[in-house]
């Protein structure tokens, strides 16, 4: 007996010191990928970080130009103080560039050299400032000499900022494509864990035929394998919640050069507009209007990213109906511009927060009044009633053993046709151009995301020309 038990025993012992070595090696890679991804993560930040302030640094520069200029054609003290402080500022801002790339010495050297081309810049500020206070105006001082010296010196910065940047965006296109690679690797560790199951299901299929004893030892390597991998999925749900905030800072500092854009812009309508010709003033309303559109579909693309994440303890019972009270309060100009009605039945208590299903129908209100016929006033309707059974099984993801409210959102307005019904709920999807309707195309896949995200889905009816249904089914509460 002993003979034919010391086989089965070898194989689990085998088995077991296998799958230990895979979940070390498992464990192993997830935290070197972890931590690579933190690190590119900071690295590519830091980059952004430098061309934000090296951008900052040639604005205080043209600032610095403006101002001069200013004093030198008003004698307006206002200008002489506002050059003063530029100067402060650009100080300031070196020191933050140098404290920045302390690890790069041709950076290092580059802003070194910036430094000594502003410094000599300011001396001719300097002296330019001291001739109008004892002469009034610059009257002999200026001649063609120190006017190409300018102009030369004018261009050796903006080369050497140029330059700056060059080697910051090689830099971050470098660290930024590491990173991908990185989170791209995040497929391997999947795979690895999953090997680890199939490893464990074979020790325990053999322990369990071959060896009683066996069956044992190999429910304690499952015990252990489980929680190795619950702190394998913690790890990744970690490198998840880095890679949203990563992509949260991203989006968030592509709002500052879209600032300087709309901002300059503004600037050559305000001072050179009747300077333009052909089509220039048509170009810079297009550069204008495209910057506005960038701008708002970041601001979407955060609001997207940001649906849905509650923590638990928020979660609360919902009167729907006190939600679309206080909202329809906010519509109210837009109502009444539009003529428009809206009513409302009785509607249900949901679990989840105020803040989201403010969203929800603040989403869906909007869009039947901007999707609203020109010829017809719009009409709007919510309604709650019970969900039948037979519905609730259409949807995978509802539970059959609960309860749903199913909550309608009906219009009157320009309706779709069928084939689009799921395709509205996609994220940067549009049924109309832009030059038709305004809109990013994200506000009802925030919508769905929410909704989904509190355990309910959302689904559309509609035909052309007929309107459309909005219906969203959410479990019931107690209370």
């Amino acid at each position: 007996m002993k003979n034919n038990q010391n086989p089965s025993i070898r194989q689990v012992k085998i088995y077991s010191i296998v799958t230990l070595i895979l979940i070390i090696i498992g464990s192993g890679i997830s935290y070197w990928t972890a931590d690579r991804i933190e690190f590119y993560t900071h690295a590519v930040m830091h980059t952004s970080e430098v061309l934000q302030r090296t951008d900052q640094l040639y604005a205080n520069i043209l600032e610095r130009e403006t101002n001069i200029r200013g004093y030198v054609l008003t004698g307006n003290e206002d200008f002489l103080s506002l050059y003063k402080q530029s100067k402060v500022d650009a100080e300031l801002l070196l020191n933050q560039l140098q404290g920045l790339t302390m690890d790069h010495q041709s950076q290092q050297n580059n802003i070194e050299e910036l430094r000594g081309l502003i410094n000599s810049r300011v001396r001719t500020f300097e002296a330019a400032i001291e001739h109008i206070d004892k002469n009034g105006n610059l009257n002999g001082f200026l001649n063609p000499s120190k006017v190409n010296d300018a102009l030369i010196g004018y261009k050796m910065i903006k080369d050497i900022v140029l330059r700056i940047n060059e080697v910051e965006n090689d830099l971050f296109r470098e660290r930024n494509q590491v990173l991908i690679n990185n989170i791209n690797a995040l497929p391997l560790i999947v795979a690895l864990i999953s090997l680890f199951s199939i490893t464990i299901g074979l020790v325990t299929f053999f322990s369990i035929y071959q060896y009683n004893k066996a069956q044992i030892t190999a429910n304690r390597e499952i015990t252990l394998f489980q929680e190795k991998l619950r702190d394998q999925i913690k790890l990744l749900d970690d490198s998840n919640k880095e890679l949203e905030q990563f992509a949260y800072v991203a989006s968030h500092d592509l709002q500052e050069p879209l600032r300087k854009i709309t901002a300059f812009s503004d600037l050559l309508n305000e001072q050179y507009a009747d300077k333009l010709q052909g089509d220039g003033n048509l170009y810079l309303e297009r550069i204008t209007a495209a910057a506005v559109r960038m701008r708002r579909l970041i601001t979407d693309l955060l609001e997207y990213s940001r649906a849905g994440r509650v923590s638990i303890e928020q979660v609360k019972p919902v009167k729907l109906s006190k939600v679309i009270s206080e909202l329809l309060e906010d519509f109210e100009l837009v109502i009444k511009d539009k003529s428009a009605k809206i009513t409302t039945g009785k509607l249900p208590k949901v679990k989840g927060t105020d803040t989201e299903y403010r969203q929800v129908f603040q989403n869906l209100i909007s869009n039947s009044l901007k999707f609203a016929k020109s010829d017809i006033n719009p009409d709007i309707s919510i309604t709650s009633q019970k969900a039948d059974q037979a519905l609730i099984s259409e949807f995978p993801t509802l539970d059959k053993k609960v309860n749903y409210h199913l909550i309608k959102l009906v219009d009157n307005g320009i309706g779709f046709e069928k084939e689009y019904a799921d395709r509205i709920f996609s994220i940067f999807q549009r049924l109309h151009g832009k030059k038709e309707y305004e809109g990013t195309g994200i506000g009802l896949s925030i919508t769905r995301k929410i909704i989904e995200k509190n355990g309910g889905v959302i689904f559309a009816d509609s035909n052309p020309g007929k309107g459309a249904t909005f219906n969203i089914l959410l479990p019931f509460i107690e209370g």
